[in-house]
């Protein structure tokens, strides 16, 4: 089943579920399709994946057979997210103010927990015992494609139509403000979230590029401060509940 475009989906757990399906399909096409292949490199596979109902909302790519892996990488960490928006919606009421706002806090702890896992498998990769100059370049495209994916969460992740994690609603926006109402006194309070692109949680160089493992001292430092920051970042939004 396609996740059709501007439907009613849009903010149920029915579209989640679409999603995984749509995955399952896919990582049994690919496993088909690498089953079929003779191991040569000329083959390829398009892999169209529809995440949003918005029309520009898609993960595309051309496959090779030495992506496949990468490719299932990234696709795991859709699935993972997708997933938990699903029980979130599941669970989680919004026929108030409040229950609204708290559903608002659990989306982006949410976005926040994959960016944490994919972070957490880069420094898993860059601490491989067993890369070496053979297995390099496969490992760095893995790398390259999940900071690919901590871009995409960024852009995707939304409520309302809400960007979340683009930094409309950091210390230092000029762009929009958050406001909520505490559930005991009633009072408003400014609701800040950091930015969370790649480039603002130092996984992009002055460049351009994704950080590269051929210096893996650097890498780990850069990815452990990746880490240290969502943790606070997700710390100080999980504390708003309390």
């Amino acid at each position: 089943m396609k996740l059709p475009k501007n439907s009613f989906l849009f903010i149920t757990s029915q579209r989640e579920g679409i999603i995984q399906k749509q995955i399952q399909n896919l990582q049994k096409e690919i496993l088909d399709w690498v089953a079929e292949e003779d191991n040569s490199t000329g083959g390829q596979k398009e892999i169209i994946l529809r995440v949003n109902p918005d029309a520009n909302f898609f993960y595309h790519s051309v496959l090779n057979l030495k992506e496949t892996k990468v490719t299932s990488s990234r696709l795991k960490f859709i699935s993972l997210t997708s997933a938990r928006l699903e029980k979130l919606y599941e669970v989680k009421p919004t026929r108030t103010t409040f229950q609204k706002q708290n559903l608002l806090i659990e989306k982006v702890i949410v976005y926040l927990d994959t960016l944490l896992l994919i972070s957490k498998r880069m420094l898993l990769i860059s601490k491989s015992e067993t890369m070496d100059k053979s297995n390099q370049k496969d490992l760095q495209l893995e790398v390259g494609t999940l900071i690919d994916e901590i871009d995409r969460i960024a852009s995707f992740a939304e409520f309302n139509r809400m960007s979340l994690l683009m930094g409309d609603f950091s210390k230092n926006s000029r762009v929009a403000s958050m406001w909520f109402i505490n559930e005991k006194s009633g009072k408003l309070f400014r609701m800040y979230i950091a930015t969370m692109t790649a480039k603002s949680l130092g996984l992009i160089t002055l460049s351009g590029y994704p950080l590269a493992l051929s210096n893996s001292t650097l890498f780990q430092k850069k990815i452990e401060n990746t880490i240290l920051r969502i943790n606070e970042e997700r710390n100080r939004i999980r504390s708003v509940l309390d």
